[in-house]
């Protein structure tokens, strides 16, 4: 079996048993966020400074790469960007589904895998935000490429990383491929 494809079945089943990170926001969260007050965060437990975002989002379009789950992209669209999530984990994408059903906007869904070609034309994008997810794939590279190649001149790639620091200490936060795949 592909790696790709066990990953988003191992992501679909922890979202399942209550996964922080498959848990979408709440309704009060929207609307504080539609009002400019809002918490995001890419990794467990930094947020992101507010200047990293352009000033203003209303019209931007976004896209939430590897970014299911129902956290940032609602967010975003509160604040009156153009949003489009891709992901694999049917899961992940259950959950923006439902958020953008219960609040009413608009949000572009697609299941696909990133490390195949993104299916974006050249320069669609002003922002690109994606949580920790480079840990579950094997050539980070053709990320990077793919997400300069769609990302507008100017635009902001905001990415939470993983120093694999966490792998020593903490096995139950580790990404699954690694542990898999490496031993």
């Amino acid at each position: 079996m592909d790696y790709t494809k066990f990953n988003s079945k191992v992501i679909d089943h922890w979202v399942e048993e209550g996964w922080e990170w498959g848990k979408p926001i709440s309704h009060e969260e929207y609307v504080k966020a539609q009002k400019g007050e809002f918490r995001m965060v890419l990794t467990p437990n930094r947020e992101i400074p507010r200047d990293w975002f352009p000033e203003s989002l209303a019209g931007k379009k976004v896209l939430g790469l590897a970014s299911g789950g129902g956290q940032q992209m609602p967010i975003l669209a509160a604040l009156g960007a153009e949003c489009t999530v891709f992901d694999y984990s049917q899961k992940q994408l259950d959950a923006e589904e439902l958020v953008a059903k219960r609040e009413g906007y608009d949000i572009e869904i697609i299941r696909g895998d990133m490390t195949k070609p993104l299916p974006f034309a050249d320069d669609s994008f002003e922002l690109i935000i994606q949580p920790v997810a480079n840990c579950y794939i094997e050539d980070v590279q053709h990320v990077w490429k793919e997400s300069h190649r769609i990302l507008k001149k100017g635009g902001r790639l905001l990415v939470g990383m993983d120093n694999g620091i966490n792998y020593i200490f903490d096995k139950t936060e580790s990404c699954f491929t690694l542990q898999s795949f490496t031993g």
